[in-house]
């Protein structure tokens, strides 16, 4: 194509929030940039992915989309980041170290991730705690957005270890894990309904 900037039948754009959003048609694929809540096509609003899946027909495998959303869950990891990538380039396994030992800790075995005296953590349902050489930012970016969800500056939750989640003061939510945690997880307002949002969209 001698100009670049313009655009085929197969790119598509959609407006969330007022911003550009391009879904991109790859040989049946569809490459979706931009956040996993409500967007707007033709004027009208629709419920995000599912949306997309019913009018084009594809199943889930044949979806490939990166999140960027106010919550921080974004961005499809590079593979020299994410080590063991999944399909979807999520990260499966996080490598540990000890008793002089290197091994594999699966990321669905992680209740959650967090940061403890200046270092990052992880829980499992175990109980077992790990410590890793990775910042949580580069955790966020690994994992599935869909699993996993940055609850605030020190907490990265597994879906799976979420209990309850009850009111808490000034609009903030507190959520109780399957697992102790060192810490109260409290969520502030502003990313309270992003991540009820999250906990809804199964």
């Amino acid at each position: 194509m001698d100009n670049h900037n313009v655009k085929t039948d197969a790119i598509m754009d959609v407006y969330k929030s007022g911003a550009s959003q391009d879904f991109i048609l790859i040989k049946d694929c569809l490459l979706y940039i931009g956040g996993s809540e409500t967007i707007y096509q033709n004027g009208n609003d629709a419920p995000g992915m599912q949306h997309l899946k019913g009018t084009y027909r594809l199943p889930d495998k044949n979806i490939l989309y990166a999140l960027g959303s106010a919550n921080g869950n974004f961005g499809v990891s590079d593979s020299s980041e994410t080590g063991k990538a999944g399909p979807f380039g999520w990260k499966k396994s996080f490598l540990v170290f000890r008793n002089q030992k290197y091994f594999t800790v699966q990321t669905d075995h992680i209740a959650f991730f967090y940061i403890r005296n200046n270092c990052v953590s992880f829980k499992c349902f175990d109980k077992q705690v790990y410590t890793i050489n990775h910042s949580l930012d580069q955790i966020i970016h690994a994992v599935s957005p869909h699993q996993f969800f940055r609850i605030n500056r020190q907490y990265v939750v597994n879906f799976s270890a979420i209990k309850e989640v009850e009111p808490y003061f000034t609009r903030k939510l507190c959520v109780n894990l399957l697992v102790d945690t060192p810490d109260k997880l409290l969520i502030n307002k502003e990313r309270t309904t992003n991540f009820l949002s999250w906990m809804e969209d199964r």
